[in-house]
């Protein structure tokens, strides 16, 4: 059986996951990674692709989803190359906020992103040291 929670409960913990993730004085924060892994939430082993900053407040609850920004919606510098198959969202303390997987535009990912090319039969661009990642629609509900 599935528990049900109510729509203002649901709001609820939503507000409450915009406010963990905005605490501390450092802006919160998505590292992509090339190792699919960490979307399962284990611990990276590499040095992420490219850092995406959010704004603070990081995102904005309404009409029951939480809705990420981008600190620069021009993009964010890519650091090394490499597909990004997974994602980190890190609090401004430090903190593990959520991990999930990475797609293009064009797929369904939790986190999606554009910037690259996506080769065929593939569902992730291909992002280049130097050039720029732009971090699409992220929305919990």
């Amino acid at each position: 059986m599935t528990m049900t929670i109510g729509p203002e409960h649901a709001m609820a913990q939503l507000a409450a996951s915009l406010a963990f993730a905005d605490a501390g004085a450092s802006p919160s924060v998505i590292r992509l990674y090339a190792d699919a892994a960490v979307a399962a939430g284990a611990t990276p082993t590499t040095s992420p692709l490219a850092e995406i900053t959010l704004a603070k407040p990081c995102g904005t609850v309404a009409a029951g989803n939480l809705t990420l920004h981008p600190a620069d919606t021009a993009g964010t510098l890519v650091l090394v190359s490499g597909t990004p198959r997974a994602a980190r969202w890190i609090s401004g303390d430090g903190l593990l906020v959520a991990a999930g997987t990475v797609t293009d535009m064009a797929n369904y990912g939790d986190f999606r992103v554009a910037g690259g090319t996506t080769a065929p039969g593939d569902d992730t661009p291909m992002l280049y040291a130097g050039g720029l990642v732009l971090l699409g629609d992220v929305v919990f509900d």
